[in-house]
């Protein structure tokens, strides 16, 4: 996909020059392509330009429908015109009703026989009534989600030829948008791809980049996390984040693989609503490994067992944590502890833990490990729901998000108890007897390179069953 082109035996030449952080943008090969943008970084020009590009590579696919979704006809306006204004340069318009008012559908057709429609989504559910070959979404901050799901359930009929480039800028750091840009910066099933693009990088607008005089004017006169967020294109983890230190490019691991070399442990959230189980390997160097999950909406205990005997390792699990609940009985239901004893085997580790605590052992896990200079959390991308309650993407269940914390007029306030789920399982398993041993690993192994010459580290008590719990107080 370069700025030259061919048709009809024609060669026409866009006279555009890509700047190096719209350059990745287009080499990127995925079908799914979320470029978010500070204000006036080029946003509507480079997405048209990217369909152009691509509207003459799918000719070889018989490629034949576009559209430009906005939140209305104004929002999809301003892309289609660029889409028109490059065609008009290759000389390869045929057709072109773009009415003089703004809020009303324009329809482009080439002399190759392509079609490109803008679409209003302000009715989302009349994005579905044809397959296109390709979607430039216009300021998808405007969007409700459902808006995009649905284009992309266009899209994948049509995969892996159909493509999707999505752009706008971050309104705000929470909601749909900013956990699905992060999502689309780390490896994934779904083929998509997020892209921050700063305003300093429309060297027309701002020649001197990131030094030019209007960005440092626009820096001088906001916050550090707005100037990020408005002009760098990127979002700033919310504050009301649970684990608000996670990040998907340093904790997620796509190479992160069961190692039959060491012991297997679960924890356990045996919810009513979601059914939370954490798999985990802790590795020689003091790290902390989820390798899958299980994470269910409304299945009863008999379902789930099923599931967690039916993986392949579901039969190697040695031991475990579960919530201290599951020894009582709940709604006139079995007791979990025992039907998982029953089913399994397992006698899992239960004890009555403070969500403070829980939230602690989170942020232990989360921060680096001094042994290998990396953080200790190594989670696999399948485990998607915990992967979503720590903020980095969309949750696997209805009404699933993100663990985040009240606010009010004083501040933060306690967690709430909602997606909370697949984080407390995983606290049970490190408040427990065998998330001790990667405590006493990662003390035992750091001790040696203190350079305090009486660390707390070596006033740790002696009782080594007490360490852990010394360790989450500290």
């Amino acid at each position: 996909m370069l700025p030259r082109l061919t048709y009809d035996s024609k060669q026409g030449e866009l006279p555009v020059e890509l700047w190096p952080e719209w350059q990745a943008v287009f080499d990127c090969p995925s079908s799914l392509i979320l470029g978010m943008g500070g204000e006036g970084s080029g946003k509507s020009f480079h997405g048209a330009l990217f369909a152009v590009c691509r509207m003459f590579y799918d000719l070889q696919f018989n490629g034949s429908l576009y559209w430009v979704v906005g939140a209305d006809f104004e929002d999809a306006r301003k892309d289609f015109d660029y889409i028109v204004a490059f065609q008009q340069q290759l000389d390869n318009v045929a057709q072109l009703s773009q009415p003089s008012h703004l809020d009303q559908q324009c329809v482009l057709t080439t002399k190759t026989g392509q079609k490109v429609v803008t679409i209003s989504s302000y009715d989302f559910t009349k994005i579905a009534r044809e397959e296109p070959d390709g979607i430039v979404g216009a300021e998808v901050s405007r969007w409700y989600q459902e808006t995009l799901d649905r284009c992309e359930g266009r899209l994948i009929r049509k995969y892996p030829h159909a493509w999707g480039i999505f752009t706008g800028s971050f309104e705000s750091s929470d909601g749909w948008l900013p956990t699905l840009y992060n999502f689309g910066q780390g490896p994934n099933d779904r083929d998509l791809r997020s892209f921050s693009i700063p305003s300093w990088a429309n060297r027309v607008k701002f020649p001197l980049g990131r030094e030019d005089p209007a960005i440092k004017r626009a820096e001088a006169g906001r916050s550090p996390e707005k100037f990020l967020e408005r002009f760098g294109g990127k979002p700033v983890p919310s504050r009301r984040l649970v684990c608000h230190t996670f990040r998907v490019t340093q904790h997620v691991d796509y190479d992160l693989a069961y190692d039959p070399d060491l012991p297997l442990y679960v924890g356990v959230d045996p919810g009513g609503v979601v059914y939370a189980i954490v798999f985990v390997q802790f590795p020689e160097d003091g790290g902390i490994n989820i390798i899958d999950e299980i994470y269910v909406h409304r299945w009863t205990h008999e379902a789930v067992i099923s599931e967690v005997l039916g993986r392949p390792y579901g039969r190697l699990i040695e031991g475990g944590a579960i919530d201290i609940a599951a020894k009582q009985n709940q709604n006139a239901m079995p007791i979990a502890i025992d039907e998982w004893y029953k089913d399994t085997g397992l006698m899992l580790w239960a004890q009555k833990q403070a969500v403070d605590d829980t939230v602690e052992r989170l942020s232990w896990a989360l921060s680096n490990n001094p042994n290998t200079g990396r953080p200790r959390l190594r989670i696999h991308p399948q485990c998607t729901g915990l992967i979503a309650e720590m903020g980095g993407g969309p949750s696997p269940v209805a009404d699933g998000g993100a663990w985040m914390r009240y606010e009010n007029r004083e501040g933060l306030g306690p967690p709430m108890r909602k997606n909370d789920h697949a984080c407390k399982a995983l606290g049970y398993l490190l408040g427990g007897p065998y998330g001790q041993q990667v405590v006493d690993k990662s003390i035992n192994d750091y001790q040696s390179v203190s350079y305090v010459g009486e660390s707390f580290y070596n006033r740790r008590p002696r009782n080594t069953e007490d360490s852990a719990n010394y360790i989450w107080r500290r």
